[in-house]
């Protein structure tokens, strides 16, 4: 056996050599056609629709949340003993996460897992987003136990988006309350036009009932006589 002699059963397709005269059939131009944008070099027209907006632009974004946006905080065993020495914390207390990140002086929307590193003196109870193994056993060998939560991240607002939404809040209670004031007026308007009114007929009544009674007095006298 050779190497001249080794035969391949794949047809390999042989490489196209271009602008090797006109005899080549692909000589002059190249195959690239009559000038125009095609036929230049350095232009990449794949996917390009005359400036319409493309295909690859106008399909919807999908994909993931990376967990490298997230805070991470690693918290030790070391901690919980230094906090039991000075005695912020007794024995057999529960700790929630909020209480871990005010121990831990980390910001807010943290993801905390604990990690083993000296072993515990006395139990305590915590909530974690994650832990080790290792931690598990140490907590329940104590006496302790570790609950884990879901991390939920909380959404944070600028400063000067709540400084808007407490503008626009007072300019609504302004206007509430002036509306409420105008209603008030035309009520009380209305209460006296009506009271106006009633008095008003009510003096019309009594001037007309009051001659009426001086013209019986008079026939009454006359019958007399």
């Amino acid at each position: 056996m050779k190497l001249n002699e080794i035969k391949i059963d794949s047809k390999l397709k042989k490489r196209k050599r271009v602008g090797r005269g006109i005899g080549s059939g692909k000589g002059k131009t190249a195959g690239r056609g009559m000038k125009g944008q095609k036929s230049r070099t350095g232009v990449s027209i794949n996917g390009f629709e005359g400036g319409q907006m493309p295909l690859h632009m106008r399909m919807p974004k999908h994909g993931f949340k990376s967990r490298k946006k997230i805070n991470k905080v690693v918290l030790k065993t070391d901690l919980f003993n230094n906090l039991l020495e000075k005695k912020i914390i007794k024995e057999n207390s529960k700790l929630s996460i909020s209480d871990l990140t005010m121990h831990s002086k980390s910001k807010k929307n943290v993801f905390i897992k604990i990690l083993l590193g000296k072993k515990l003196n006395k139990a305590v109870n915590l909530e974690s987003h994650s832990a080790s193994e290792s931690v598990k056993k140490e907590f329940e060998r104590i006496g302790g136990s570790i609950s884990v939560v879901k991390f939920k991240k909380l959404k944070t607002v600028n400063k000067k988006e709540e400084y808007k939404k407490s503008i626009k809040e007072n300019e609504k209670k302004i206007t509430d309350s002036k509306k409420n004031e105008t209603k008030n007026d035309q009520k009380k308007s209305k209460l006296t036009t009506d009271k106006t009114k009633l008095s008003g007929n009510k003096e019309i009544k009594t001037k007309n009932s009051t001659p009426k009674k001086t013209i019986k007095t008079t026939k009454t006298l006359k019958k007399s006589k």
